[in-house]
Parts: C-alpha cells; sequence; structure tokens
C-alpha cells in the first residue's frame, strides 16, 4: 500500500503496518496543526511531541488497561498470562514493585562489563560475514550481523545456551502480531502457540537457576529481594519472553533502519570515519529518523488535557512515538537526516515511569556495531537502494540490508 492511501481525514493506525513508508502520513497528520487526532474508529493518536512526552510521564495515563485487553481477546493460556504480567503494561505500585526489584538486577555495571563481549562477539561475526558472503561484494547486514550479535548479548546476559537463540527469536517473532492494534488473520493460532514453547522453556530456565545459580541476569531476578518482595513466577516469566523479545528485536531494527539511512548520506557516514565521536549522536539520529517501535498506547482514567491534547477518560490513546519524532514543533527540518543534530532526545524509547529499561543496553550495542563497521569499511556503500521492510504489531525494520564492501 503507498502512502497515499491514508491521509488525515482516513487515518487508522492498524493499517500502518501495510504501508511502505508511514512517515508522508505523519507529515500529513502534522499539517493538520493538532496535536493529537480522533480516528473514525474511537482512536486518540498523539502526534506532537509535547503532547506525547506529556502523555508517557502523566500518571492519569494507565498501562493496565492494555493487559486488561489481553484478558478479554485472548484465550487463558500462556500467551494470556504473560502479556498480563508484561511490565510494560503494569501501573501504580505493582510497576514500581517490579520495576524497582528488576532495576536490582538490571545495573548500569552489568552493561558496562558486557561491553567488551559485544565487541569481541562483533568482530567474529564480520569475519563471518566476509568469509561467507557468496560473493566478493555484498553482505545483508541484517542476517549476518545485526540480527544474531543482539540476540547473542541478550542470551549471554539470561544465560541462556547460544545454541537456542535462534528458536528463541523465532518464537519471539511469532508472538509480536499480538501487541498490534489489530490481531492479523492467520497468526493468532501461530502467536499462541510460539507463546507456549517460550513459556515451557522459560519455566524450565528458571527451574535450573533455582538449583544452580550462575552469575547472569536471570539468576539475579531470581534471587533479587526487597525486604519480603520477590518477583513472582509469572512475573520472571514475563520478564525472561520480554527482556528477550526486546533485547535482540529492538536493537536490531534500531541499527538497521539507521544505518539505511545513513548510507543514503555517505557524506555522514565518511563524517564518521573521520571522526568516530560522532558515533553516539548518529545513533540518537538512528532512533529518532527511522523509529523502530512506532508506538506505544495508554488509557485516560479521567478526562485530561495535555499540551494542546483532550483525552476522554477510558477512551485507549495511542502515541505515535514514530510520529512525533518527526514533530516540527520540535525539530527542526524533522524530515532531514544529520547525525550531528543536537536538538534533545528523541521518545523512541518513550518516557516517564515505562522509559525502556533496556535503552543503554541497546544503545551500547548499536555504538559498536556502528564503531565497528565504519572502522572496517570505510567506503561501505547499499547495494540494493530501496530494501523491502516489515512490519509486525508495532515494530517496523528492514527485511534486509544488502551492503557493497570494499
Amino acid at each position: 500500500m503507498t502512502e497515499g492511501a491514508l491521509d488525515s481525514t482516513t487515518f487508522e493506525p492498524a493499517r500502518l503496518a501495510a504501508l511502505d513508508d508511514p512517515y508522508p502520513v505523519y507529515k500529513s497528520l502534522h499539517l493538520t496543526g493538532r496535536s493529537a487526532i480522533q480516528t473514525a474508529s474511537g482512536i486518540t493518536c498523539v502526534i506532537g511531541y509535547a503532547t506525547a512526552d506529556g502523555v508517557l510521564r502523566d500518571g492519569r495515563f494507565r498501562s493496565g488497561p492494555i493487559a486488561e485487553r489481553f484478558h478479554k481477546l485472548l484465550p487463558s493460556g500462556p500467551a494470556r498470562d504473560e502479556l498480563s504480567h508484561r511490565i510494560n503494561f503494569l501501573d501504580g505500585e505493582d510497576h514500581t514493585r517490579v520495576l524497582g526489584l528488576v532495576q536490582r538486577a538490571f545495573t548500569p555495571a552489568r552493561v558496562r562489563d558486557l561491553r567488551p563481549f559485544v565487541e569481541s562477539k562483533a568482530e567474529e561475526l564480520l569475519d563471518a560475514a566476509v568469509e561467507d558472503r557468496a560473493d566478493n561484494a555484498t553482505i545483508d547486514m541484517r542476517a549476518s550481523f545485526a540480527h544474531p550479535l543482539p540476540s547473542l548479548v541478550i542470551s549471554e546476559m539470561l544465560g541462556v545456551p547460544l545454541t537456542d537463540r535462534d528458536r528463541l527469536t523465532e518464537w519471539t517473532e511469532a508472538v509480536t502480531p499480538l501487541l498490534g492494534v489489530e490481531i492479523p488473520e492467520g497468526k493468532i493460532d501461530r502467536a499462541l502457540d510460539a507463546s507456549r514453547d517460550f513459556a515451557a522453556y522459560a519455566a524450565e530456565l528458571l527451574e535450573g537457576r533455582r538449583r544452580q545459580p550462575g552469575n547472569d541476569l536471570l539468576t539475579a531476578m531470581v534471587e533479587v529481594t526487597d525486604g519480603h518482595e520477590r518477583l513472582s513466577r509469572e512475573e520472571l516469566l514475563s520478564l525472561v519472553v520480554t527482556l528477550y523479545s526486546a533485547g535482540h528485536r529492538t536493537t536490531r531494527d534500531l541499527f538497521c533502519n539507521g544505518l539505511l539511512s545513513l548510507l543514503r548520506h555517505p557524506e555522514q557516514y565518511a563524517a564518521i570515519v573521520a571522526d568516530s565521536s560522532l558515533v553516539p549522536g548518529a545513533i540518537n539520529e538512528f532512533l529518532r529518523f527511522e523509529t523502530p517501535t512506532q508506538y506505544v498506547a495508554r488509557v485516560p482514567v479521567i478526562d485530561v488535557e495535555i499540551a494542546g491534547g483532550s483525552f476522554t477518560a477510558s477512551i485507549p490513546a495511542l502515541i505515535l512515538l514514530a510520529a512525533a519524532n518527526r514533530d516540527p514543533a520540535r525539530f527542526s527540518e524533522p524530515d532531514r537526516f544529520d547525525i550531528r543534530r543536537a536538538e534533545g532526545a528523541s521518545l523512541s524509547f518513550a518516557s516517564g515511569p515505562h522509559h525502556c529499561l533496556g535503552a543503554a543496553l541497546a544503545r551500547m550495542e548499536s555504538e559498536v556495531m556502528l564503531s565497528a563497521i565504519t572502522r572496517r569499511w570505510p567506503r561501505l556503500a547499499l547495494a540494493e537502494p530501496a530494501p523491502r521492510w516489515w512490519s509486525s504489531g508495532p515494530f517496523r525494520g528492514v527485511d534486509q540490508l544488502w551492503v557493497q564492501v570494499e
């Protein structure tokens, strides 16, 4: 479907998945001058940066009703149990308690200590990609590098056998359609099966850590306490699935989406080759310009007015992170890719109490990946101008990223 199929009068977020490029649609929404719009289906879509940031930080907007939606839509079983216990669908005291316990295990020091491992694996994967390429010119950067590296890292963090990572990533990909505005026909059975398989695997992992603790994040989460508070079995199972899913997919798509944009601006790639201090700023622009998670949802418990947006109690609000990241009221020339942009953070990792727990890890991995390829291939170039895109639930990324190496 082309972007012309949707405009500010016909926009429905469920149809975003069919678009090759959603950003012209977001631009048309911004041209209305509004920070939030009401769709014909009754969903309030937030497109303005200030309004989106306000909603994400405001305690009058809740995530719990999203979990209730899964209770209504899904049959009893592992998928419903896992989604209803996800940390990003918890509110208030439940969220504070679980987040506090997880943060005791998921520390900045643990992320810092992982960096040498990430750097080592990055070089190993690039070496293997060069050796395995079918010809002497091109590599699929997604399949050979950006997909396996984050899955290796989160497997290492959780203490998951590396030999299992392929089936775990397959399970997490199968579950993602459940997180969309609408669940596509024909995908729910596969998603439910994958949830069941992953839950059984995670339960076995947890039981193994209780019998024989290790020096990994999973053991830390099993053992973490705060007074009499511990993570319940259901919370632990959900965290394993959530961390593994977000731990590989978000970083993969963040990196590939951004690298595509960077290689379409070869002068900016060359600038990083000449000055590696530009890498962190480039990752910031990767996140803003081609947002890997297009939207998140919240539900107001009372009528609310925030930064020009009006919200009615109990009516779901969809915060279009990708649209907010291209808001001309927040970013100058928002459709221009610029690794030197210095206009503050994007909303790609959300904000407020549900700011992404793994943001520091995703940034570190992406910085390592970009540093590794710019150091190795100073004249890297796209091998195809228009790679295919995939979309599942709120997530969007390139399906392949073939590059020309020298």
